[in-house]
């Protein structure tokens, strides 16, 4: 793996992954019933965690 991959993959990774999440989480939701809204809740959840994590996280003072 290169350096320009790797640092590609290291930038928008998790990006990618919460964007993946939210598609299935809504398709689910809206093409399946029973366990399938079971997945929507939890793929849906899952950005809006982290999402709430990040944003509640203390930030680190810069002089």
């Amino acid at each position: 793996m290169t350096l320009r991959q790797a640092s590609f993959i290291r930038i928008w990774g998790i990006p990618i992954v919460l964007a993946a999440l939210t598609c299935f989480g809504l398709l689910s939701a809206l093409l399946g019933t029973g366990a399938w809204h079971w997945a929507s809740w939890l793929c849906l959840a899952i950005p809006l965690i982290t999402g709430l994590a990040c944003w509640l996280r203390p930030r680190k003072r810069t002089r």
